[in-house]
């Protein structure tokens, strides 16, 4: 089986620290959930090998990333959350091109396209250019040229931001197929992209890592603490600081709330274990 242990990891960008001492294991389908400015894409380019940490290490099957950084980017595909390629090139030009910089041999190469364009429900698309395609059909073309060469890790940075409704749905469907039998680190801040996709969790805020383990654990840390109920304007306001979500009902609303003293509580989601941890640190 393969496992990516992270190791105290740090980095610091104009006395700006980036990560603090980040260490977690990771293996199947791992969401990194977190917050704009969490350190996330930090985290996601040093585990790509595309910058190093200030100091830590990470393992990838017990092999140190920059000892064998040439090696360790073959294990890798990568998809970073601003992606274009060669707006004037067709899609199969695109991505033979990419197949031959990896090192795949060019018969080889397009019958690893084909199927990969199947795979990604692209069929047909070979020779439409890159510039037509919509944002979800390049986030699909992203998953096949990070998936050349079937490397047996896949690293993805915010893969449905920009998409709408129906392709967000495609594209969660997509990864949960391609990680069935590899590693796929998930980096979002868009809750139901982990909820929907991942089997374990990671939440990072402000560059530490606040929680690491399965999905259900993470919805132990807030039980008893979630609490819903019909209130007035002025009982929302009151309450402002606490609420996760709010329903307006004619004049009242149905609000959904963190309460660690609440009598009538209800069963507690990923969504309100994210944002207990996010507000109030680790474990509350």
């Amino acid at each position: 089986m393969n496992i990516i242990e992270i190791n105290g990891i740090q980095k610091t960008y104009k006395r700006k620290k980036a990560l603090r001492n980040v260490t977690c294991t990771i293996q199947g389908t791992f969401g990194l959930l977190g917050p704009n400015g969490a350190g996330k894409t930090t985290l996601m380019r040093i585990l790509a090998t595309l910058i190093k940490p200030d100091h830590g290490d990470i393992r990838f099957n017990d092999e140190v990333s920059w000892e064998n950084s040439s090696r360790i980017r073959q294990m890798i595909g990568y998809l970073p959350q601003h992606f274009s390629l060669y707006k004037q090139a067709t899609v199969m030009e695109c991505l033979f091109h990419l197949a031959v910089l990896k090192g795949i041999p060019k018969k080889q190469a397009r019958a690893e396209i084909e199927k990969l364009l199947h795979d990604v429900n692209l069929v047909g698309q070979e020779k439409t250019k890159m510039k037509h395609l919509s944002g979800g059909m390049l986030r699909r073309i992203g998953i096949a040229q990070a998936l050349l060469g079937d490397p047996p890790i896949l690293i993805v940075d915010e893969p449905t931001v920009g998409l709408d409704i129906d392709e967000r749905v495609r594209f969660r469907q997509l990864l949960r197929q391609v990680g069935k039998n590899r590693i796929v680190l998930i980096s979002t801040h868009i809750v139901e992209d982990v909820e929907e996709t991942c089997d374990h969790i990671g939440i990072l805020k402000d560059g530490v890592m606040l929680f690491t383990g399965s999905k259900d654990e993470l919805k132990d840390i807030v039980k008893g603490k979630v609490t819903e109920k019909v209130a007035s304007y002025e009982e929302v306001d009151a309450m402002r600081d606490r609420i996760i979500s709010i329903t307006e009902q004619g004049e009242y609303y149905l609000v959904r709330y963190l309460d660690e003293h609440g009598i009538h509580t209800v069963t507690p989601t990923i969504q309100d274990a994210y944002l207990f941890l996010t507000r109030n640190g680790e474990n509350g």
